[in-house]
């Protein structure tokens, strides 16, 4: 399957995923003299897409077992390990066991909306309306 194929297909999954209740995740961000490290707490049996970074970075896959497309194709993965990541990788996932993903990346932010500013792709419009519809249900109940 071309990259291009691959891609549309996690783009369809996100879709599916989005309009899906939601679960709240835990997410740890630590600043440290340019290097900024965000901690995904991947509950077991989660189904996630990854956000799309401008810049090539690395992933830290501390704790857990996890089936996820990586730069190689598909590819199930224990911990510990360490993966490289080239900017513009899309990924999905599906926790088998709680899983603590970290992403550590060289910035100057020292903030984490600045951080995703500077790194990450903006998501696409239907996905954060279908996302914020997916709250204000939960905010609701």
């Amino acid at each position: 399957m071309s990259d291009l194929a691959l891609k549309d297909k996690i783009l369809e999954l996100e879709d599916k995923i989005a309009a899906m209740p939601q679960i709240e995740g835990k997410v740890d961000h630590i600043f440290s003299d340019g290097l900024y490290a965000r901690t995904l707490y991947i509950p077991a049996g989660s189904v996630l897409t990854g956000k799309v970074h401008k810049r090539d970075h690395i992933n830290f896959l501390m704790k857990g077992t996890i089936r996820v497309m990586t730069d190689e194709g598909m590819k199930l993965l224990e911990a510990p390990q360490i993966i490289s990541s080239k900017k513009g990788i899309k990924r999905a996932g599906f926790a088998i066991t709680d899983t603590e993903w970290t992403t550590v990346h060289a910035t100057t932010a020292t903030d984490v909306d600045s951080a995703e500013d500077e790194l990450v792709e903006e998501s696409r419009p239907h996905i954060l309306k279908l996302l914020d519809d997916q709250k204000k249900i939960g905010e609701e109940l």
